[in-house]
């Protein structure tokens, strides 16, 4: 929306003046119109960025820089607006790292899905191909950067939800422990609440990953563009995979040129991964990637020194079979995996290993990074035929992939899953920190909560005397990251008074913890003396009179709590008088029932 006004040679003559000042009033209403239709009634369009990295930012022209997005990146235009520099301005709405920016970038570093024929030719091909309406427009953007790329969609038949649940299994994906918590497990076989505390897989340095950071890593729709697409690339050897590419992804590590190997003979990474690779029409830089990810930049792991106690001269550069059991280390079970196999030499070690990547896992199927890590295509072993179990490793294997290439304008054929029952937007996920919402201690000063605190137990009850008018609350969280609210002093009105302490974990979760205070006057029911409570239920049993001596008493009292915290369980005509709500159980319901009761605050129904 420009909004221009047209230039009016305006002439003397007083009918002319006035026609000019009409059309001109007419533009200006038009554009007002346009304007208002526009931003009120501004219908969605799918884009993508054409020229980059380009600025985003908070207001057309000058407004803050919130993010750059390069060329390529699928983007949803939501408004438009006339920047001050004569031109216009698209907002846009975008992902990146799973999280939704909305910001303002000029509109000729933008081009419209669907504004012509080409681009609606190619989004119908793709759905005819099989890829759902969703991943159309990165794949589109992809295309029209890279137009000899290949994308074939890999129909898995798996149900999405019922695949993310599989893949959370107690230890089946990994994350470092050192991650942002929110990208961890909270189920009990992988955390403690009550300590705040994650149970290592693999040792102490590896924790089980959140259902939502699993399901976030699975989607495909995530890591469609230049870089992360790689992990889709198919792994059988092609010729464009040359020695250059594979230094590429060796530059800056221990395999960035050449090694002496126990033979005597010096040898160099790169050409051995290209040989090994060439021979088995396998990927070399795939091979080369596998290993930069299991042994770092460094290599430093024990597994590739020939060094080990007992296994001198012996090497696993891929890691197979090393992880730990209860009788030995990852090391160990590594090592005695190369022994097995006959891999003394740095050379037989990666040509070794090279030939189960091969034989297990490209030649079964599982011919992508992605599958590799997610085997959601090899039927005999579904999601637990998986090289690795670090969550990370093909979104990082891929990416490492894609910077080999210097020249990506080659015939890249990319095998990228797809799902039934797919959410119909991709997967989003945002580090929020730490989810303990656990409180580790709660207190009365100088009274006993009933029942006695649990950090997973939320309500509590206190009886107090009339003479007892004030209280403080004490509450101390199980994580440090979390926020208290509720705790302090607290004046009690007579009768039923409710205290909410609130601990909020520091993602936002917040868990009440509610004590409910019944302040009233003494009585001779509370001394045990209570002689009147009529029996209008017309059976011998008195609700209320747990232990059957005629009165509701805090000895009774004594006895609900005991059968609720399980010390003492009671049968017969005592449980049925204990159950004064009449709702079948015994419950803190009941308790706080019979306290009122014994205050005179509010009598047990008999009914």
């Amino acid at each position: 929306m420009r909004g221009y006004l047209p230039k009016i040679k305006i002439k003397k003559n007083k009918y002319c003046f006035w026609a000019a000042i009409c059309i001109a009033l007419a533009a200006i209403v038009v554009s007002f119109f346009k304007f208002r239709q526009f931003s009120y009634a501004y219908n969605p369009v799918e884009a993508a960025i054409t020229d980059g990295p380009v600025w985003v930012r908070e207001a057309p022209v000058d407004g803050k820089p919130i993010a750059s997005v390069t060329a390529g990146t699928a983007v949803t235009v939501t408004d438009e607006a006339q920047g001050k520099d004569g031109k216009v301005w698209y907002q846009i709405l975008f992902t990146v790292d799973g999280k939704s920016v909305t910001g303002y970038t000029r509109s000729d570093f933008v081009s419209l899905a669907g504004t012509s024929e080409e681009d609606a030719a190619y989004l119908q091909s793709l759905k005819d191909a099989g890829f759902p309406e969703s991943y159309g427009m990165k794949l589109l953007s992809l295309h029209k950067k890279y137009p000899g790329w290949q994308f074939v969609a890999v129909q898995t038949g798996l149900d999405w939800e019922a695949s993310v649940t599989a893949e959370c299994a107690a230890g089946k994906n990994l994350v470092q422990s050192a991650v942002n918590d929110s990208r961890k497990a909270t189920g009990e076989d992988a955390y403690n609440w009550s300590t705040n505390k994650w149970y290592g897989f693999d040792g102490d340095g590896w924790v089980c990953a959140s259902k939502e950071y699993i399901a976030y890593c699975m989607d495909p729709r995530n890591f469609l563009d230049e870089t992360y697409i790689f992990q889709f690339e198919t792994l059988e050897y092609e010729a464009y995979q040359d020695i250059t590419g594979v230094n590429n992804i060796l530059k800056g590590t221990f395999m960035a040129g050449d090694y002496n190997d126990t033979d005597g003979q010096k040898r160099n990474y790169a050409q051995t991964f290209l040989e090994v690779g060439t021979n088995l029409s396998v990927s070399p830089y795939h091979l080369a990637s596998r290993c930069k990810q299991e042994q770092g930049k460094k290599g430093s792991s024990p597994l590739i020194t020939g060094l080990y106690n007992n296994y001198e001269g012996y090497y696993n550069f891929f890691n197979v079979g090393a992880y730990t059991t209860s009788t030995a280390s990852a090391a160990v079970n590594g090592l005695l995996t190369a022994k097995n196999n006959g891999w003394n030499s740095i050379y037989k070690s990666i040509s070794g290993g090279s030939t189960v990547v091969a034989d297990n896992y490209v030649k079964k199927g599982q011919n992508t990074i992605y599958f590799e890590k997610f085997n959601v295509v090899y039927q005999k072993s579904l999601y637990s035929h998986q090289y690795m179990t670090n969550l990370m490793a093909a979104i990082s294997e891929g990416s490492s992939m894609g910077k080999a290439y210097e020249n990506k304008n080659q015939a890249f054929v990319f095998r990228i899953p797809v799902y039934s029952n797919m959410p119909e937007n991709p997967v989003a996920f945002t580090d929020k920190g730490n989810p303990n919402n656990w409180l580790k201690s709660l207190e009365v000063e100088g009274c006993t909560l009933t029942p006695s605190f649990r950090p997973d137990t939320t309500a509590y009850t206190l009886v107090l005397g009339e003479e007892t008018a004030n209280i403080k609350v004490n509450a101390q969280a199980v994580a440090d990251a979390s926020t208290l609210s509720g705790t302090g002093d607290y004046a009690l009105n007579l009768g039923e008074n409710k205290i909410e302490v609130v601990c909020t974990s520091q993602s936002g979760d917040a868990r009440t913890y509610t004590i409910t205070v019944a302040r009233g006057a003494a009585s001779s029911g509370g001394t045990g003396t209570d002689p009147a409570v009529p029996q209008e239920n017309g059976s011998a049993i008195m609700y209320g009179d747990i232990n059957g001596d005629g009165r509701i008493s805090n000895a009774d009292l004594v006895l609900m709590q005991k059968h609720i915290l399980k010390i003492e369980t009671l049968t017969g005509d005592a449980l049925e008088a204990a159950n004064v709500s009449h709702d079948g159980g015994i419950t803190n319901k009941d308790l706080v029932i019979l306290q009122k009761h014994i205050l005179n605050i509010e009598p047990i129904s008999q009914q």
